[in-house]
């Protein structure tokens, strides 16, 4: 998302329960740099010297790239020869569905190239428990270090950094890539790529008259990729669009008041005609609770469409999201790691970004689906080991 910003999804509010311990974490992570506590509405109206058709014909033509499954990866350059054997990597994990799902890829590659994999849970609400869980993984002599989510505190850098090993992180922000630390997948910059492709699909579908409420948890840095570029690019090409920013705190996020709060927002914008998230969890329970409340007539857009939201795209029920794939994540830090070792240089930008699509009712069909989330290209596993020489 997010990024990804692993969090469970089930039917309904209940589905925030197990949020609640990771969104306490990375406030605690992120050394209370991002906690605002209060909720907030931002009015943005945009602006532009352009005219509403100009802006319109722009942000469909850019549309277009986004528009159709990606067939290729995003890391182009071949190993110079297969990657060693014999490493190790330990992963930082938790139970959240998100980081098993990266937990599974990465064991799977591990097993692929001969490593050793081993993982190291801890608890996301103790940050006692992450720096304990430090300790067991260089008490396991790793080569590397994985962890997704969690800002690392300048203890963990140094400690990890001071037994030879190193950090490959993935969906953290803010991160500095210099060692320990070899690469940061899933970065900032990847939210904002789609950030910038769902602007150009509200400004093309509305055509240039959209007037947008954001969803928006400020508490996690990674997301303001997305919101950021959403905006911005709303604000460069579209002088008749408005975007107003709905500030949700973590309280509220653990509570599973979101859609009670986007639904009141709704209400009181009445010229509202989209609803944009920032992460598909935070959409759950969105489309009933705006059908309870009478509020009709308003498109849902979102970031990093999960199992829910790919099922509401599917009957019609909401209208655009761009693909994210979790499983994506692993092979791009392995990338990161075997270029490690042959002293290649890391490409800090592929390393970042991921391929998304707009998904759309329209083409959520054709779509490889996996584990609940969009995975495209279908065959990106075997691009990978073509790049690493493996089979």
């Amino acid at each position: 998302m997010h990024i990804q910003i692993s969090i469970a999804r089930s039917k309904g509010l209940r589905r925030m329960k197990p949020f609640s311990a990771l969104a306490a974490a990375l406030v605690i992570g992120a050394g209370l740099s991002a906690c605002g506590s209060d909720s907030s509405d931002s009015s943005s109206p945009s602006s532009s010297s352009g005219g509403t058709d100009s802006s319109v014909a722009t942000a469909t033509e850019k549309l277009k790239q986004y528009e159709s499954s990606p067939t290729k990866i995003i890391q182009t350059k071949p190993l110079e020869s297969p990657p060693p054997s014999g490493k190790t990597l330990v992963m930082l994990g938790t139970s959240d569905p998100g980081n098993v799902l990266i937990q599974r890829g990465l064991a799977q590659i591990a097993k692929l190239v001969d490593w050793k994999y081993e993982q190291v849970s801890y608890n996301p609400a103790n940050i006692g428990s992450f720096n304990a869980a430090i300790d067991t993984a260089l008490a396991k002599n790793p080569d590397y270090i994985a962890e997704a989510g969690l800002p690392l505190p300048s203890q963990a850098l140094e400690k990890v950094k001071a037994a030879g090993a190193k950090w490959i992180v993935t969906a953290v922000h803010p991160v500095e890539v210099k060692p320990p630390v070899i690469a940061a997948t899933n970065a900032y910059a990847n939210n904002a790529q789609m950030g910038e492709a769902l602007a150009y699909y509200f400004i093309a579908d509305s055509k240039g008259k959209g007037n947008a409420v954001i969803e928006h948890v400020p508490s996690y840095p990674i997301l303001s990729g997305f919101t950021d570029a959403f905006t911005k690019t709303v604000k460069s090409l579209c002088p008749d669009c408005t975007t107003k920013m709905l500030n949700v705190t973590l309280p509220d996020v653990a509570a599973g008041k979101i859609p009670s709060i986007v639904t009141s927002a709704l209400r009181s914008n009445p010229n509202a005609d989209y609803v944009v998230f920032d992460y598909g969890p935070f959409a759950g329970g969105i489309t009933s609770a705006l059908s309870g409340a009478g509020v009709k007539d308003v498109k849902v857009l979102g970031q990093a469409a999960d199992s829910a939201a790919i099922a509401d795209l599917k009957n019609g029920k909401q209208t655009a999201w761009t693909g994210f794939d979790p499983g994506y994540q692993p092979y791009a830090m392995f990338d990161a790691m075997f270029r490690d070792l042959q002293g290649l240089p890391i490409d800090q930008t592929e390393a970042a970004l991921q391929p998304t699509q707009i998904l759309t009712q329209d083409n959520i069909g054709s779509a490889k689906i996996k584990d609940g989330f969009w995975a495209e290209p279908a065959d990106a596993a075997e691009q990978f080991k073509t790049l690493w020489k493996v089979s």
